[in-house]
């Protein structure tokens, strides 16, 4: 007799119920730890979201570094014998079609045949297997670099930005809708400032989902009412305790923990739904530190312009001119194609720290000059450059060619399910 076929939502989703019967889910034991942080796939510098996320901090690894089979293998930092790896399946808006010409497939030089990447009209679910960076070989320690600033200086950042009124006093901790208030206990009742500022990001999350959810068909938790809300605003809180390395408490939505099992059970596919859900929450609430870095770079140029005795129009004109290129260093605005996405470059920082964006999933997010992606994307960028010169004297044809071969190593990686 044949076991029947269980999506990934239902398998996860059995796990989480069996975690939080246990009292081992990543809720009742976070990673608090200075050196935790949210998933990322160890080539792109990517990180994974919603519901993909969910899946690999669900195997509580002390290593956030993720890699396909041959991904590790380009690192020369090959699967160790025997590795089981993990399955996450994610949206995407391309796929891979095989390319022909007068009813005939057109062949590379190595004999296969040519694809060519589709932006489909709408978005479709792919699978993918990842190894974890303790499964893979001769990979240093993982080592989280230290931010710019204090995990308490950017929740208040986040918090200031966000524009939402903070009410103190009691021992209440909500948020109020019918005033669009957040309620909280002074910050000297906490046992450290740390945990406030979770507390009071947790409720940003709580007006982050009512209010998105008016605009958005995307974030709506109405069927399971304050069940399925809580799951959504933990789940984000969760994610934020990574990014911000703020500790992370189910404190008093403990009970809570048998409603979200019974759900679960009931619907397996809340969990995936929930998580994705969460990954919206977070995006918007990190778009307020991302505005108030704007307002810093806009504030920064114009003293810089002021102290060269030149007016802000000035400014603005020496902007539009561009800055010289620098083979070593992104700029600000420059779109980079990379392993199948664009990133953009949406502010450089100090202490030569980026601020970007990934145009396929529009996540936006940090990467220091010491990175692997930095490297990859000066790479990219500068290899382009000179691919583009070489296709001013080259033929459509040779042009073409070395497009699809990018693209056949990202289908590799990226679509191709290693079972």
């Amino acid at each position: 007799m044949t076991t029947p076929f269980k999506p990934l939502s239902e398998k996860t989703a059995n796990k989480m119920v069996m975690d939080l019967k246990n009292g081992t889910s990543i809720f009742q034991m976070p990673n608090n730890s200075k050196n935790s942080a949210l998933p990322f796939n160890i080539e792109s510098g990517n990180r994974y979201p919603g519901s993909s996320a969910l899946v690999l901090l669900m195997e509580k690894r002390d290593d956030p570094r993720w890699a396909t089979f041959n991904q590790a293998n380009r690192n020369h930092t090959a699967v160790l014998k025997g590795a089981t790896g993990n399955f996450i399946n994610f949206m995407t808006q391309y796929e891979f079609q095989k390319v022909f010409k007068d009813g005939e497939p057109v062949l590379k030089e190595n004999g296969k045949q040519r694809t060519e990447k589709i932006r489909l009209d709408e978005p479709k679910e792919v699978e993918a297997k990842v190894f974890n960076g303790e499964q893979l070989r001769k990979l240093e320690k993982w080592e989280k670099e230290p931010m710019l600033l204090l995990p308490a200086e950017r929740a208040q950042l986040i918090l200031d930005n966000s524009n939402v009124v903070i009410e103190h006093g009691g021992d209440d901790m909500l948020y109020d809708r019918q005033t669009d208030t957040i309620v909280l206990p002074e910050m000297e009742q906490f046992a450290s400032p740390e945990q406030f500022y979770m507390e009071a990001l947790h409720q940003l999350a709580h007006r982050t989902l009512a209010l998105e959810a008016t605009d958005n068909a995307g974030l709506d938790n109405k069927a399971g009412g304050m069940v399925s809300e809580e799951l959504r605003t933990n789940l984000a809180s969760v994610f934020l305790s990574k990014e911000l390395n703020l500790p992370y408490d189910l404190n008093y939505h403990v009970g809570y923990v048998n409603a979200w099992a019974q759900l679960l059970k009931e619907e397996p596919a809340e969990l995936f739904r929930a998580a994705n859900d969460a990954q919206k929450i977070v995006d918007v609430v990190l778009s307020f530190e991302q505005k108030a870095e704007e307002k810093r770079d806009v504030t920064a140029a114009n003293e810089i312009a002021e102290g060269q005795g030149q007016n802000t129009g000035d400014a603005a004109g020496m902007e539009q001119d561009g800055p010289k290129f620098n083979p070593e260093r992104l700029t600000k605005g420059e779109i980079i194609p990379h392993n199948g996405t664009e990133f953009k470059v949406l502010a450089e920082l100090k202490n030569n720290v980026y601020n970007m964006q990934d145009l396929g999933d529009k996540r936006k997010f940090k990467m220091s000059s010491d990175s692997g992606l930095f490297a990859s994307l000066i790479e990219a960028r500068n290899n382009s450059q000179e691919v583009a010169v070489d296709r001013n004297a080259s033929t459509a044809e040779e042009a073409a060619y070395h497009e699809n071969e990018a693209v056949e190593q990202f289908l590799d990686d990226q679509y191709q399910i290693e079972r």
